[in-house]
């Protein structure tokens, strides 16, 4: 993932610029695990939603999987590189009234990899995040933490090759904290591209690299 010279503004209502991100350059390898850190309205979430294909730039380059993505993307080069990302809000969706199993299962359902795959990919995930004890509880009565661990899970039910992350534990105790990053440390293990927006500062001792972001700038640390 290389970005270069990325540029974002948004007019308000006097039709007057307002540069959010400026000259922004970023190279991500595969396999590597980024964080990037600053004060809130500096520009960390348009960001990520820009690497992620969810905004697009005002100028610069934006290059994902090798292939360049202007700001103005045919509706085909986007399907096929968002197949490729999977993105963790902050506070993410889980429908109320269905299981944590039946909403694992859905997002298997929808990869298109066919049922026997599908039904076997949701056991290994279930596993392999240890939510067995979670699978039969409705998703509105799931804790911040809970839910964060149903999300993530259900991201991997398909064949992503980077992970966005934004502020995965900021609204959670130290113990729900320290189990989605534990969950976070393992892919990171098992070579998945990982960027993070987060608050938290410990995890600078367990990305590859940090960056700051402060007016519109980034900054490598």
């Amino acid at each position: 993932m290389n970005l270069k010279g990325i540029t974002f503004s948004v007019f308000n209502k006097r039709n007057r610029e307002l540069p959010i991100l400026r000259k922004v350059d970023l190279l991500v390898k595969k396999g590597e695990m980024h964080l990037i850190t600053g004060p809130s309205g500096s520009g960390k979430t348009t960001l990520l939603q820009i690497i992620g294909t969810i905004l697009h730039q005002t100028e610069g380059e934006r290059q994902i999987f090798n292939e360049m993505i202007s700001n103005n993307p045919s509706i085909e080069k986007l399907t096929k590189t968002r197949a490729k990302i999977g993105y963790l809000f902050q506070s993410p969706y889980l429908p109320a009234e269905l299981t944590a199993k039946e909403f694992i299962e859905l997002q298997t359902s929808l990869a298109d990899i066919g049922l026997s795959t599908a039904e076997k990919r949701a056991k290994e995930i279930f596993q392999e995040f240890k939510i067995e004890n979670l699978l039969n509880e409705i998703c509105e009565h799931l804790s911040g933490g809970e839910k964060q661990r149903i999300a993530l899970a259900s991201i991997l039910t398909k064949d992503i090759e980077l992970l966005l992350l934004d502020e995965p534990t900021g609204s959670l105790d130290y113990d729900n904290r320290a189990k989605v990053w534990e969950l976070i440390l393992d892919l990171k293990r098992k070579g998945l591209t990982i960027i993070i927006v987060s608050h938290d500062e410990p995890i600078k001792e367990i990305v590859d690299v940090s960056h700051r972001l402060r007016n519109g700038l980034l900054i490598e640390e």
